[in-house]
């Protein structure tokens, strides 16, 4: 294995594609401890006048008061009551702000509304912390938060698990903050101001309370833009291998923290992997879209001959070397194609197989993506479906946040009547539990797994 990194310097990297769509998901500045503490805390920055001042709030006043705040007007006061974290400019009527750091939330009249972090500049320059108007935000507030998380992970990480997503930024009341384990490092991804201000006391203390071996900040994908944040790798605490070994469910990979995809591989699916293991009968199986072949490695685990069939060859050797130590190379054969045209060839050959996964990368990463990725989805469930032996079972995935899951569902019904075939669902999933699904948060619910049979 590679020496550890022991310095912060910057890593360059080839650019490398996105798949997921969830949440989102620092930069190596300087910062001294207490500089940090605060950020941790209440946030830093200079305190101005909030960007936006347009309001259908005639008689809402600046606060008479050093303490930053933020008055909502009256479209802003009931989004907040239900729930959604997020507010926009036009929630707002008129306040102080501080950039990166907290702010209170407060109602027309001057009523205590909660807090939430700022980004100026943003997309979304607000972002709930605390709904309750009563409530007061402790200083440690984000430090209590983050050992909650960490300890929710560790009650519901199955025995032998190595890897498993920290925190799901807004879902554990963190905003804009992700942070990925794989054994004893973390991988952290700060999408907003407040979180990238946080990120270098949250990976202190991950290192220092949670015993992990070091935090590396992996910077360097689009989920910056929204706040105008710099891209780059840096290493916020401790030590960070260029290799890191993981297991799970029996099954030891690889991944590279420094530059493999987003954290260093993708945790949403790591249950879905082994329910596909479990679900779909014996016999030839396909993993399409595969990437590292997270699902071919558990199929073939299985007793399963697999197919694994994706375009990158650099994530199919990755797949290669992952079979080979764990002595499943002659079961996985893996093929660089282009996968809508494989299996429009497939079907065109008469083939037929037992079992399919679809995984594609996100297909409608836009709102104005939907139509377009509606119909992709609908052509790679009409192949499939075409393709599989009677008894045969799909599992069909999506991880645009854009096309919901009834309309996932029914592009899969479109799908059966197209290939004049009878589909029974078997089982319809989200991603791993690690990634929680806040009610109130859409956006958090972006992955669908769909399992069918054919008759």
């Amino acid at each position: 294995m590679t020496r550890p990194r022991k310095s912060a310097a910057r890593r360059p990297h080839k650019h490398r594609k996105e798949k997921r769509g969830g949440p989102t998901e620092g930069s190596d500045r300087a910062a001294d401890a207490s500089a940090e503490t605060d950020a941790l805390a209440r946030g830093s920055g200079r305190r101005r006048w909030f960007d936006g001042d347009a309001s259908d709030e005639g008689d809402a006043a600046p606060p008479a008061t050093d303490e930053p705040v933020v008055v909502l007007d009256r479209r802003g006061v009931k989004r907040l009551a239900g729930g959604h974290p997020w507010l926009f400019a036009d929630h707002v009527a008129v306040g102080t702000v501080r950039d990166g750091g907290v702010v209170r939330l407060e109602g027309p009249a001057g009523v205590p509304r909660g807090w939430a972090v700022h980004s100026a500049g943003s997309r979304i320059p607000l972002r709930v912390v605390e709904r309750d108007p009563a409530a007061e935000l402790p200083d440690d507030w984000a430090v209590a938060r983050l050992d909650e998380a960490v300890r929710r992970r560790a009650d519901g990480l199955a025995p032998g698990a190595e890897a498993c997503r920290l925190v799901h930024g807004e879902a554990d009341g963190l905003p804009g903050l992700v942070v990925d384990l794989y054994a004893d490092v973390a991988v952290l991804q700060a999408g907003c101001r407040w979180a990238d201000a946080a990120a270098p006391g949250i990976a202190r203390r991950l290192v220092e309370a949670h015993g992990l071996r070091g935090v590396l900040a992996r910077n360097d994908g689009p989920f910056r833009t929204l706040d105008d944040l710099p891209q780059g790798t840096a290493l916020l605490a401790g030590e960070v291998p260029e290799e890191v070994s993981w297991t799970h469910a029996g099954i030891v990979r690889r991944v590279d923290p420094w530059g493999g995809q987003k954290t260093g591989t993708y945790l949403d699916q790591r249950e879905n992997q082994r329910w596909a293991a479990e679900e779909l009968p014996p016999g030839h199986a396909l993993d399409a879209f595969c990437n590292d072949g997270g699902f071919a490695l558990h199929l073939a685990r299985g007793g399963r001959g697999v197919e694994a069939l994706d375009s990158s060859r650099p994530a199919l050797e990755r797949l290669e070397r992952h079979a080979a130590e764990n002595g499943l190379a002659e079961r996985i054969t893996t093929r660089t194609v282009n996968v809508f045209e494989d299996l429009r060839a497939r079907v065109a050959a008469g083939e037929h197989v037992d079992g399919i996964v679809l995984d594609p990368p996100a297909l409608a990463k836009r709102k104005g993506d939907r139509a377009k990725a509606l119909r992709a989805y609908k052509e790679l469930d009409v192949r499939a479906l075409r393709l599989l032996r009677p008894g045969g079972r799909l599992l069909a995935c999506s991880c645009s946040f854009h096309v919901s899951r009834e309309e996932f569902l029914e592009v899969l019904r479109a799908a059966a009547a197209d290939a004049r075939r009878d589909v029974f669902v078997r089982g319809v999933r989200g991603a791993a539990p690690c990634h929680p699904h806040l009610v109130t948060f859409p956006e958090s619910d972006y992955l669908k797994a769909v399992l069918v049979e054919v008759g």
